[in-house]
C-alpha cells in the first residue's frame, strides 16, 4: 500500500495547529487506498503549540520553513507528500482531490487561491498584489502557467524532486523551480482568516523573487 505524507511546518500556530490536524482527511485517504503519515516539523514554538501536538506526530527542529521542510521529507517516507500550513487557512480536505492529479502522472499539485475563493479580510491587499507578481514572474522564467507560486498547500512525487533549495519562506518558490516543466496542476480552494498573527514580511517577497532569478540564471550558465 503507497503512502501520504502530510508535513505541517509550524512557529507559534496555538490557535489553528489542532484543527488543522483534526481535519486531515486520514479515513478518506485510508479508503482510497493509502496509508497516511502525518509530520509537524516545529521551529521553535513558544505559545503552547507544542501542547497541542502528540508526540508520535512531533519533530522538533531549529530554523525556518524550509529548513522544516527539509527535515521534514527527512523523517517521511511517502511516495507522495504534501506540505499544509498549520495556521487554518487552507483546508486539509482538499488533500483527496488533489492525490488523483497525482496519480494521473503530474509531479505537483497546487492548491490555488486565485482560483478558488479568498475570504474576506484573509488577504492583504498587498499580499494579494505581491502573490500575482511573484507567480507571474515565475510564469515568464519557468516553462508553467499557474495562477498561486506561494501557496501554503501543495503536493508533489518525493521522487521528482532531489533538492528543496532557499531557505524560510523561499521553499515554495524552491520547489517550483525544481518542477516547472515536470507538470503541475491546480485546484480552485477556500482560502480562510488565519488563526494567529502573519509572520511573512515585505522582504520575504523580494527573497522569493530573487531565489526565482537566480536559480534561472544559473540554469542558463
Amino acid at each position: 500500500m503507497s503512502t501520504v505524507s502530510i508535513i505541517i511546518p509550524t512557529l507559534n500556530e496555538a490557535e489553528g495547529i489542532a484543527e488543522v490536524i483534526d481535519r486531515l482527511p486520514r479515513d478518506e485517504l485510508e479508503l482510497m487506498g493509502y496509508d497516511v503519515e502525518v509530520l509537524v516539523v516545529d521551529g521553535g514554538s513558544t505559545d503552547g503549540t507544542l501542547e497541542k501536538i502528540s508526540e508520535a506526530q512531533l519533530c522538533r527542529h531549529p530554523g525556518g520553513k524550509a529548513e522544516a521542510v527539509r527535515r521534514g521529507m527527512e523523517e517521511t517516507t511517502g511516495e507522495m507528500v504534501f506540505l499544509i500550513d498549520g495556521d487554518g487557512t487552507y483546508p486539509p480536505e482538499a488533500i483527496t482531490e488533489m492525490v488523483p492529479l497525482l496519480e494521473d502522472g503530474n509531479s505537483m499539485v497546487l492548491a490555488s487561491r486565485f482560483k478558488g475563493e479568498i475570504e474576506r479580510g484573509s488577504m492583504s491587499t498587498l499580499n494579494n498584489m505581491g502573490n500575482r507578481m511573484l507567480t507571474w514572474l515565475a510564469n515568464r522564467l519557468y516553462p508553467e502557467s499557474i495562477t498561486d507560486l506561494c501557496t501554503g498547500l501543495r503536493g508533489f512525487k518525493r521522487g521528482a524532486i532531489s533538492n528543496v533549495p532557499g531557505c524560510g519562506f523561499q521553499v515554495e518558490a524552491g520547489i517550483h523551480t525544481e518542477l516547472a516543466g515536470k507538470g503541475i496542476e491546480e485546484i480552485g480552494i477556500t482560502y480562510s482568516r488565519r488563526k494567529g498573527i502573519s509572520k511573512l514580511r515585505t522582504v520575504d517577497g523580494l527573497r522569493i523573487a530573487r531565489l526565482l532569478i537566480s536559480k534561472k540564471r544559473r540554469e542558463g550558465v
